[in-house]
């Protein structure tokens, strides 16, 4: 049963709640030293593994920098992102600091849906009509790619591969991907509302209903979300199976979402290492798990946010337990694996080309060299993560707000 703030015993320890304090500050820095001057907010420092910026951490980011009244910064990172529009209103997986594509997959349906989403709520926040106004022409383009990628025969969309870019267990008809398209399309509507766009309000109107639908029926199995509905189902767990949760488009006490929290938990719970990991070990093959399999910092900073919304401080404190435990002086990384895990995941990694491919062969000596990795066995894979520390932010943030650190 959750535990009420009133009358219980606190928390954390003083000494944790001082780590806790270091690692908030420490994000927040993070956050600023990697915001450039255009507005680029990269994935990771220069130097590190992801000096790029991808619009899927953007965007989650961007949300919690507006969380926490951010909303010039929000707003020059959004108009440089708009700006990086294609011809046809796609977003590149990934690009450079200036804003050049260097992406090595193709574009991503979910990145459509959360730029959309982020410009909504910065509208929402601000009431910048202006804004809406200016960017008018990308948010249509926006919303036109989504449209294309819309099977009406399924009444879903239809991505190549998703939040874990990995085609062979997102191709097809995926969770997030249309949990981000379901939020884009909903603000693409409320925008042509707010801007008279009578047509585009109610096309988009008919698909985001349709959509919703769609998801509740078929995206669902065992009274929780699944990952991915194809010619094959992928009803194992996955942390992507959270999105609707994430990106407020359910409240977090609906059935489905508390049954996809508790089906996550069950089977993604790292036992050994605390935190969540974002799907069965059996879907990082052949090589596939960067760094070896594991809980990931962003993801556990999800689960954290859920069960603060929840009310639940015991289940909370599992995630804030765990990144007490690790970081690195404040700095937190992707995700972390017990070395006997990273040396399996290199070997395979090796085997199949892929340790030489996307900066894996540099990171991996880089963990390899780090203390944790000698004298702890554990290898921190990319440190810091931008997104994480964002999570880890929003997570701190709903902490304070419930009096749990009082």
């Amino acid at each position: 049963m959750p535990m009420s703030v009133s009358g219980s015993e606190s928390m954390f320890s003083d000494d944790e709640k001082e780590v806790l304090e270091k690692i908030y500050v420490k994000s927040l820095e993070v956050i600023e030293s990697v915001t450039m001057k255009n507005g680029a907010i990269l994935a990771s420092p220069p130097g590190a593994r992801y000096p790029y910026l991808y619009p899927r951490d953007a965007m989650l980011i961007l949300r919690v920098m507006l969380e926490n009244g951010e909303y010039k910064k929000v707003k020059k990172s959004l108009e440089f992102v708009l700006g990086l529009a294609g011809e046809i209103g796609e977003w590149h997986q990934r690009y450079t600091k200036d804003g050049e594509p260097a992406s090595y997959r193709p574009s991503q349906v979910d990145c459509n849906g959360l730029v959309l989403y982020m410009v909504k709520k910065y509208y929402d926040a601000t009431k910048d009509i202006r804004f809406l106004k200016k960017h008018w022409k990308v948010i249509y383009l926006g919303a036109r790619f989504l449209e294309a990628h819309y099977i009406k025969e399924e009444r879903l969309v239809y991505s190549m591969n998703s939040i874990h870019e990995w085609p062979p267990m997102e191709a097809g008809f995926e969770i997030w991907a249309n949990a981000c398209a379901y939020a884009g399309f909903k603000a693409s509507r409320e925008i042509a509302d707010v801007l008279s766009m009578d047509e585009d309000k109610r096309k988009w109107g008919a698909i985001e209903d349709e959509l919703k639908e769609s998801i509740m029926k078929k995206m669902v199995a065992g009274g929780h979300f699944i990952k991915l509905r194809n010619m094959k189902r992928i009803d194992d767990a996955d942390v992507s199976e959270m999105g609707m949760y994430v990106l407020g488009l359910m409240a977090v006490d609906e059935k489905i979402v508390v049954n996809t929290a508790n089906y996550i938990e069950k089977e993604l719970y790292d036992k050994k290492l605390g935190g969540i990991c974002r799907h069965l070990r059996k879907h990082g093959k052949p090589g596939r798990n960067n760094g070896g399999y594991g809980p990931y910092s962003m993801y556990s900073g999800w689960m954290a946010q859920y069960w603060l919304d929840k009310g639940d401080r015991d289940n909370a404190k599992k995630y804030f337990d765990w990144f007490i435990r690790h970081h690195r002086n404040g700095l937190i990384p992707e995700h972390v694996a017990t070395s006997k895990d990273f040396l399996l995941w290199r070997s395979e990694a090796r085997e199949v080309g892929r340790y030489y491919k996307s900066g894996r062969k540099e990171e991996a000596i880089r963990v390899m060299r780090s203390q944790d990795f000698k004298k702890r066995g554990l290898a921190y894979w990319v440190v810091p993560l931008t997104w994480g520390h964002a999570e880890f932010i929003l997570a701190y943030c709903k902490l304070k707000k419930k009096g749990f650190l009082d």
